[in-house]
């Protein structure tokens, strides 16, 4: 943790002694990756891509008194600094690799615990929730900024400068993604977190994760740990599945191998009242062996908001009665109520209790870009949740935009292509067919090459949806502009809910200012 001399660092790194007398004197209190956020007592690590060159700030940052740098050996901005400047480098083959192993070091260091968050769809979310949650009276916690989740984000976040030995946090709150085979064992590898999270399991980044099964058994790979504490749905068979393979698991430098099932008696399982009683052998004999079990439903609902309720169950029965346990979650739908569930149930592992919930849970702040609602001033309702779209979170957004509140109302629901599905983009994209040709009293418009291939699938039985549904379908390539759909033919968007949604290339957040700046 930090503070950490020059010395210190430069051993962590290169795992030798370092010969630079004044490094023994140099103390830093964080980590900048950015040349112009640069501040005192700051390593800074000098990072390459393909439109930026770290490196090329060196020579400008030491002489502003950059006291450290890690660096790769073979830069020619390495090669032309000073002697004196030269010094103050860690020079090393691969400068991300190299940062990642000081992270690894910095975790060694933590006396707190690490919480773990993965999962296909509500990562972000989920995280949000679970650090307020944990964030009450005289608590502080730490956790990864925005959606910060991969190679570098990780190493980024474990190396806060909130990581202070003199103001320690009592926890931290990992967001982990994953876009390639192989990437979730590094990350745990890294982060070994003491408790792990997942959240719903689905189709993600398929270009490199091939399917959906290979996807959700590499986020599997964050439970294949028999030292952590598992949180985890049990309705999603696709966690439970997992519960029945062999695995090898590396821990710390060793590798152990396990039959699964693992012990799973430190488990918190999270499951719907609705599903509660349902009979599942294998169910049966989990709620007989794990540590608690929260079950969850939802009370009362609007399009923009529900109370939900939780009981927690051991093995010895109910633990703590239901009035202490009704909570209001300011955002939409059955998905984000999961979600809640199981930040709550990581929260009760934590041990804090019903007051110091409810008082973290007041600090909560929806992220951006996920499941927006407001009203605007010409009483139109725009649900923005142009961060990310995946074919579960498309079907939320829809399940929540058909609520019985708004069905009277037109809707403009515009849908963007989602990305990174690979090879399955068009079975994935077809498949929206099911849910978009019930919508009623709708304009529908699909925008992007990969839309169009449910477009066409729409167009066949457009004669049915305009006489019985009266919802009419649009489609724009991905080159044109999608504020084009904003000037259809009877849409005059007063009185409309506008649901937007789209993967972040799609850029669909451009239409939300216009639609903003038009109503406002």
């Amino acid at each position: 943790m930090w503070p950490l001399t020059g010395k210190e660092i430069y051993q962590a790194i290169l795992e030798e002694s370092c010969p630079f007398e004044t490094l023994e004197n140099v103390t830093l209190i964080g980590v900048c990756t950015d040349s112009r956020k640069l501040k005192p007592q700051q390593f800074f690590v000098a990072l390459q891509g393909e439109n930026f060159d770290g490196h090329s700030y060196l020579q400008e940052c030491f002489e502003k008194e950059l006291p450290l740098a890690l660096v790769n050996k073979d830069s020619k901005f390495v090669n032309e600094l000073k002697p004196e400047f030269r010094e103050k480098c860690i020079e090393v083959e691969n400068v991300l690799i190299s940062f990642r192993q000081f992270a690894q070091f910095m975790r060694h260091r933590f006396p707190f615990p690490v919480i773990g968050i993965g999962g296909s769809n509500g990562k972000t979310t989920t995280k949000e929730m679970l650090a307020s949650l944990l964030s009450g009276p005289n608590y502080k916690v730490t956790k990864t900024q925005k959606s910060e989740n991969g190679f570098l984000g990780l190493a980024i976040t474990l190396c806060q400068e909130e990581h202070n030995i003199k103001e320690q946090p009592h926890a931290l709150v990992l967001e982990i993604g994953i876009d390639e085979m192989g990437a979730m064992q590094q990350h745990v590898d890294l982060s070994e977190p003491d408790i792990s999270v997942l959240t719903a399991l689905g189709p993600e980044h398929l270009e490199r994760l091939k399917n959906w099964e290979s996807a959700a058994n590499e986020e599997l790979f964050l439970f294949r740990n028999p030292y952590t504490t598992r949180i985890w749905q049990l309705a999603d068979e696709r966690i439970l599945s997992g519960f029945t393979h062999d695995i090898n698991i590396q821990y710390r430098g060793k590798v152990t191998h396990h039959k699964y099932p693992l012990s799973i008696e430190k488990d918190f399982l999270v499951i719907e009242k609705c599903e509660f009683d349902q009979e599942y052998t294998q169910r049966d004999f989990i709620f007989e062996n794990t540590e608690r079990t929260i079950v969850w439903e939802i009370i009362n609902e609007t399009p923009t908001k529900s109370e939900i309720k939780l009981e927690i169950f051991s093995k010895e029965g109910k633990l703590f009665t239901e009035s202490n346990h009704i909570y209001e979650i300011p955002l939409p739908g059955k998905h984000n109520a999961a979600n809640f569930a199981l930040a709550f149930a990581t929260a009760i592992k934590m041990k804090r209790t019903p007051r110091e919930i409810l008082e973290g849970w007041k600090n909560f702040v929806p992220p951006p870009m996920r499941s927006k609602i407001s009203t605007l001033k010409n009483g139109t309702i725009l649900f923005d949740d142009t961060y990310n779209a995946s074919p579960m979170s498309i079907e939320a957004a829809l399940n929540t935009i058909e609520n019985k509140e708004w069905a009277d109302k037109p809707k403009l629901i515009i849908l963007g292509d989602m990305l990174d599905l690979g090879s399955e983009s068009k079975y994935w994209h077809e498949l929206l067919f099911h849910p978009l040709k019930n919508l009623q009293r709708s304009y529908l418009c699909l925008y992007g090459s990969a839309m169009y291939d449910c477009f066409k699938l729409l167009k066949e039985t457009e004669e049915t949806l305009i006489k019985e549904n009266n919802t009419r379908i649009f489609w724009l390539a991905a080159e044109e502009d999608p504020v084009a759909f904003l000037n259809i033919e009877g849409v005059d968007l007063s009185q409309f809910v506008i649901l937007i949604k789209g993967s972040r290339g799609m850029k669909l957040d451009r239409l939300v200012k216009v639609i903003e700046e038009k109503c406002c």
